[in-house]
């Protein structure tokens, strides 16, 4: 079996913080720009994944200094849900640089950070145009179609 090489590294955004403001654009632009909320709402949200806590917290994909793509795990990412936590949210990976692994391994970082923190679940909202990704990686779909979202959860390894 041929085994690929990462060919990116992944990093608490704490320690790249440059980083922040393309994070906050790229979160802004996709989720929050055509809702009328203004990009410095979201940065002031993303510096708030700076904290040693493991929510919320943030990680960065990056090659050579370069952003690839990034994921926060917050406590809550749908106002439907509330009591549901924590979540994967904000999973993005640039578009030339999609299918290289990156969006995958942050998913799963997210996931295993949720995991080291005493979570048994953790959950994300996907579109029905993304929720296969997730679905290859093991997250199972709870409810379709939550104001145009799919909820879906991942369970700790051997915790079901």
């Amino acid at each position: 079996m041929e085994s690929l090489e990462r060919t990116f590294t992944l990093s608490e955004m704490s320690k790249t913080p440059d980083f922040i403001p393309t994070i906050a654009h790229r979160i802004w632009q996709a989720w929050w720009r055509d809702k009328g909320v203004l990009q410095d709402e979201i940065e002031v949200k993303v510096r708030a994944a700076l904290c040693p806590e493991a929510v919320p917290t943030a990680f960065v994909a990056h090659r050579n200094g370069t952003y690839l793509g990034s994921a926060l795990l917050i406590e809550s990412d749908f106002a439907a849900r509330p009591h549901l936590t924590p979540w994967v949210a904000a999973v993005w990976t640039e578009e030339v640089h999609r299918r290289e692994g990156i969006g995958t391994a942050l998913v799963a970082r997210m996931a295993q950070l949720a995991f080291e923190s005493g979570h048994s679940r953790v959950y994300l909202c996907a579109s029905d145009d993304n929720t296969p990704f997730y679905e290859k990686m093991g997250w199972r779909v709870l409810e379709y179609h939550v104001k145009q979202l799919n909820v879906l959860a991942l369970d700790k390894p051997g915790s079901s």
